[in-house]
């Protein structure tokens, strides 16, 4: 998966928690929040997603999250960490 193509992934299922009734406001607030990083232009596809990341880290540890929310959480940051900067040539 290109990288570009990560960050669509990882937007899609931030789309699907959205959906979810048994999702509290303020997670599907942050959800929001990491869609709108995520698709921030201007900025390099690596600094998103590392941004994106450490959101998701740290709602993670929410205790408002559904389980079966945090497993997507998971999963949308396993994504996001393939997403790598490139390879500085010296």
């Amino acid at each position: 998966m290109d990288h570009g193509g990560a960050i669509s992934k990882a937007v899609e299922l931030l789309e699907l928690i959205l959906e979810d009734s048994a999702v509290p406001r303020n997670i599907k607030n942050t959800c929001r929040t990491i869609i709108e990083r995520l698709n921030k232009e201007g900025e390099v596809e690596h600094i998103r997603a590392g941004a994106a990341t450490c959101i998701l880290d740290e709602f993670s540890q929410d205790p408002n999250l559904p389980f079966h929310t945090r497993a997507q959480v998971w999963e949308i940051a396993s994504i996001l960490e393939t997403v790598k900067s490139p390879k500085i040539k010296y």
